[in-house]
């Protein structure tokens, strides 16, 4: 007769240890990168506005910089305004040379882009490092170290934290425009201004992100003041200014 063999259920053991191991290094390096997700998620927008923010105000002293720098070196700058006089040197009419501003724009704007490669490269000159605020030697290009902290918000550990870098790189060349005005002040008086409009395209870098902005500035070349000649008859505003002035002219002295 065929003897039934009795079932007998199976122990389960423990886990081999390499298997404990590995889940474990799993489960390690799946919270990790799900820590870090959220924390970059987190503190990349305020980075990235810091960055931002520092970054336009070192590309404005520079500009800035790199304007007046090239105002004072071209002579070209002062033939932008021409002021025609009569026979006996008084101003008649003013105009501006379109041919020497257009010059002087386009060497302003190869100017300004070799400074701006410049600091690209690391190579910070005295006036660009005034900039920086101690916060790097321009080593590598690093314009600014964010301590980690500022991402926190708390001023008590703003300064704390490993430093992140700030970088950035041009786009394009620098666009330059000139804005002229003539403004009257005084009796029969004119007020020459111009100035340079200077827009950057800069992409600011981060090591994890990175950004577009727009640098504008505005910087005056050249203030000039033209004075003519104070007329016999001035009557103010033309309105409720009472009586006018009148100046006699002089009579000249026959001569015996």
């Amino acid at each position: 007769m065929r003897m039934n063999r009795r079932y007998r259920p199976y122990k389960k053991g423990p886990l081999p240890f390499r298997y404990v191991m590995l889940l474990a290094i799993l489960f390690f390096v799946l919270s990790t990168v799900i820590s870090l997700f959220f924390i970059n998620r987190s503190i990349k927008p305020t980075l990235i506005h810091i960055a931002e923010l520092e970054t336009e105000r070192i590309a404005n002293h520079l500009i800035q910089y790199s304007v007046q720098d090239f105002a004072e070196d071209q002579e070209n700058m002062k033939d932008m305004v021409v002021m025609n006089t009569s026979e006996n040197g008084k101003v008649t009419t003013i105009d501006f040379n379109a041919q020497a501003t257009s010059k002087a724009m386009a060497d302003l704007s190869r100017h300004l882009q070799k400074n701006l490669e410049d600091i690209e490269k690391g190579n910070f000159q005295k006036e660009a490092k005034e900039a920086l605020k101690d916060q790097t030697d321009g080593h590598d290009g690093i314009i600014y170290n964010i301590p980690l902290g500022q991402a926190s918000g708390n001023a008590l550990i703003a300064n704390l934290g490993p430093k992140v870098p700030v970088r950035f790189s041009v786009i394009g060349d620098p666009h330059t425009d000139v804005e002229k005005n003539i403004k009257p002040y005084g009796i029969n008086n004119a007020l020459i201004d111009i100035s340079v409009l200077i827009e950057v395209k800069v992409r600011v870098i981060i090591p994890f992100a990175s950004e577009t902005i727009v640098v504008k500035n505005s910087v005056p070349v050249s203030i000039q003041a033209v004075q003519g000649d104070v007329p016999d008859y001035y009557n103010g505003s033309g309105t409720n200014s009472g009586a006018p002035s009148i100046v006699l002219p002089e009579k000249k002295e026959k001569k015996e």
